[in-house]
């Protein structure tokens, strides 16, 4: 299989106005996330796409490392500038990204995909317990203001595509909650064919939400949501919530309905089952 990320390869024929106009690619990064602020700090134009094959320092969300075997996932950190957009509104970057990322994967194989929220990619995996729902790919988002303005905003996108975590324990039972989209599809899966696919997605909901089509979305990134319905357990600073997942408000916070029939709204925290 034919993998490699080179810029030339990834924008030939790439159907894109902004997204990926201009790509750096580094063998090994500590993280992209953090090549792409220091990157908007100096004022780089949106649109810029950072990857590499290995990352040493990469974060997921709650600050827990990203690690993966070389050249056997997707690191990605794509850099915007979304000045029209009202601070208030900054997580639907986040809710696009999470629409974009499942949408590439049902371009590219045949599995399902749906989210964790706020932005976990769970894939469809069949086991011996039967089918059931696995992480794949995480979403960190971060953010500067200038005033009342977004600045810019850094997407960090990391993917498992040919990794599988069997095997692998530690103290978040990895190998039972985590799995690989080749793994989930039965087969190896080209990560360019899947990163132009993602660059492709996030260019074209990019500019949906620049025309003002924020509800469709959320609508949109509200059905993708497994976590709704079901049992849920929230780390939170002052101790741990858990209720039934009941709603998503338009702002990206989690309506969860404790066991007394109280409604809790969530902006940010550690989910489990």
């Amino acid at each position: 299989m034919i993998d490699d990320l080179t810029p030339e390869r990834i924008q030939h024929n790439l159907d894109s106005m902004i997204v990926g106009r201009m790509i750096e690619h580094y063998a090994e990064a500590g993280s992209t996330n953090e090549l792409a602020r220091r990157q908007a700090r100096a004022g780089h134009a949106e649109g810029l796409v950072i990857l590499a094959d290995l990352q040493t320092a990469g974060r997921g969300r709650m600050g827990r490392a990203w690690v993966a075997p070389p050249s056997s996932s997707l690191l990605v950190s794509l850099l915007l500038r979304p000045t029209w957009l009202a601070p208030a509104d900054a997580f639907s970057l986040t809710m696009l990204a999470g629409v974009a990322l499942c949408e590439a994967v049902e371009q590219v194989t045949s599995v399902h995909a749906a989210l964790k929220w706020p932005n976990d990619l769970l894939l469809l995996v069949r086991t011996a317990a039967g089918p059931t729902l696995r992480k794949a790919a995480g979403i960190l988002s971060e953010i500067e203001l200038t005033g009342d303005r977004i600045a810019w905003v850094v997407i960090g996108i990391g993917v498992n595509v040919n990794w599988s975590p069997a095997g692998i324990v530690d103290e978040r039972n990895l190998a039972e909650v985590a799995t690989s989209v080749g793994v989930a599809d039965g087969q190896p899966v080209e990560r360019l064919a899947l990163l132009r696919a993602l660059l492709e997605r996030l260019d074209a909901r990019y500019e949906a939400l620049r025309r003002g089509e924020q509800a469709d979305l959320f609508e949109r990134w509200r059905d993708r949501l497994a976590t709704l319905g079901q049992p849920v357990q929230i780390s939170l600073p002052h101790g741990v919530l858990r209720g039934i997942a009941a709603d998503v408000e338009r702002s990206g916070a989690l309506r969860v309905r404790d066991e007394h029939g109280a409604l809790h709204s969530v902006l940010a925290g550690d989910v489990g089952g």
